[in-house]
């Protein structure tokens, strides 16, 4: 009878639980079993890992194999079971006890094909986060997810090619390559060639998009088909500063688990962009078996762009409401609660009307229909919206971009705004956030504009022209304004500016 233990993990939305991994070989008929929860995919793993070891010649146990994935009523899935199931089964034979009592604190990642070699799989990033937080010593993955790795300091973390080279390196017979953590590069297909000069004039609406930028509001832009509403929104992003090291970590760990990280970590503001006959399940999360994380997630610390917004049903459209508040989305299964992150900047766009003209004296749309148009978007996601912006098609011809401000302009000024507000924030206990994200009860009880522009929101309040939250959000943009003029507080222009920012909203 020989035993031996590797660890792996089985993923609960963005976190990890560390599963440890019992290989028993012992007397009675050949074959492997694997006990402990285990879906389809992992309990398939017997048949790969197999045909591995036969196809890269290393010896494979004929006699009863039992193996016993730890905690046993926590639920398993995924591939990267692959690899610790076939180390931990190749090295209960190894005559040196004192190599495998090592690899029982040893992670093992990674999914292998028939002939032997390690795949890359999703999810490594918090497998590594997990193991360095439990004190595991060693982890190895697979080559492909090498990148993924920079962002995990205080644990070693190998790379492997394949089973046999885990193999060799376990009987002391090569080495693994040593990941040394340190900044990722930029992904390869960054939008560089993106920049604001680039849209002819529309100087409201991009001014609107600099101070949605600059505080993280949310943004609804109006205009008629062509007048470059889908433009600005894809610009927004590179209006953005870079992500903090623990905002990189935080997108990173997202992308890993769905699959998108195959060649980078996320180190700028993510632009997701889903086309407007997205489903619920795939802008929340969900999915059957283990859950994966939606739209609103992997926008998380970026933009989520939602174009034609007329289009999409207003059943969806409210599901974003409780993500835009908590900037998170639980998803209930049995037993189980998965959570997925979702602090995102929201930004709309629709046209004014179903024939998308210009003005009412140029539609072509009967009356019920214009006036049924938008009717989606109800009234509590619409007090949601901070900023409602017009872009418009008729207007000078500007030819160049040497007449039109650059990105990287506009990008200076944000990162002043960002800066004054987020040493605002620390030095009052509450961290790096912007000024959308922050509590509304704080800002007003801590963080009130002058005496004359409150009194300008209270007289608007009582008026019924605006809700109590849309009170909270005119207050979170007019501190956004003044960060961006440089002023120490709020004034009652700013908290004119705010309300004409959400003019739409008063209407």
């Amino acid at each position: 009878m020989a035993l031996a233990k590797t660890l792996s993990v089985t993923l609960n939305g963005v976190a990890a639980q560390l599963v440890e991994v019992e290989a028993n070989i012992g007397a009675g008929l050949p074959g492997t079993h694997i006990v402990g929860l285990a879906s389809a995919a992992v309990n398939q793993a017997r048949d790969r890992i197999k045909i591995a070891a036969q196809n890269s010649k290393l010896t494979w146990p004929k006699t009863k194999i039992m193996v016993s994935l730890l905690p046993s009523d926590v639920p398993k899935t995924g591939s990267h079971f692959d690899a610790a199931i076939a180390v931990a089964i190749l090295s209960a034979t190894h005559p040196d006890a004192r190599v495998r009592a090592s690899l029982a604190n040893t992670m093992v990642l990674g999914e292998i094909g028939f002939d032997g070699r390690l795949r890359a799989v999703p999810g490594i990033l918090p497998a590594v986060l997990a193991a360095s937080a439990a004190g595991v010593e060693t982890v190895i993955i697979p080559e492909g997810n090498a990148h993924e790795a920079l962002l995990c300091p205080g644990i070693d973390v190998f790379t492997a090619t394949s089973i046999t080279h885990i193999i060799d390196w376990t009987y002391g017979r090569a080495e693994l390559a040593h990941i040394t953590p340190g900044k990722p590069s930029d992904p390869p297909h960054t939008n560089r060639h993106l920049d604001m000069n680039q849209v002819a004039g529309q100087h409201e609406a991009k001014f609107a998009a600099e101070v949605a930028a600059a505080g993280g509001h949310n943004l609804l832009l109006i205009g008629p088909r062509g007048s470059g509403k889908s433009m600005i929104a894809e610009r927004i992003p590179t209006l953005l500063p870079p992500l903090t090291q623990a905002e990189q970590v935080e997108s990173t760990v997202v992308h890993s688990i769905a699959g998108t990280t195959t060649d980078h970590v996320v180190t700028t503001a993510p632009y997701i962009a889903p086309h407007h006959s997205i489903s619920a399940a795939a802008l929340l999360g969900g999915g059957s078996g283990t859950p994966k994380p939606g739209a609103v997630s992997l926008a998380h610390n970026g933009v989520l762009f939602l174009d034609e917004v007329s289009e999409i049903p207003a059943k969806i459209l409210d599901s974003l409401r409780i993500p835009m508040e908590n900037g998170q989305v639980r998803i209930h299964r049995a037993h189980r609660t998965f959570t997925f992150p979702a602090r995102f900047q929201l930004v709309m766009a629709a046209n004014p009307c179903r024939c998308a003209a210009e003005t009412p004296e140029a539609c072509t749309c009967p009356a019920t229909v214009r006036a049924k148009y938008l009717t989606n978007l109800s009234g509590p996601l619409r007090d949601r919206i901070d900023i409602f912006s017009h872009t418009h098609t008729k207007g000078p011809l500007v030819t160049g971009g040497a007449t039109c401000e650059p990105s990287r302009r506009i990008a200076e000024r944000v990162a002043q705004a960002r800066a004054r507000a987020r040493w605002r924030w620390q030095q009052a206990g509450y961290g790096e956030i912007t000024t959308a994200a922050l509590d509304p009860c704080v800002l007003r009880r801590e963080f009130p504009a002058d005496e004359a522009g409150m009194a300008m929101l209270a007289s608007y309040l009582m008026m019924g022209n605006i809700t109590q939250r849309g009170v909270d959000r005119v207050l979170k943009l007019a501190w956004t304004l003044a960060d961006l003029a440089g002023d120490p507080t709020p004034t009652l222009d700013h908290i004119a500016q705010a309300l004409d920012l959400r003019g739409e909203d008063l209407l």
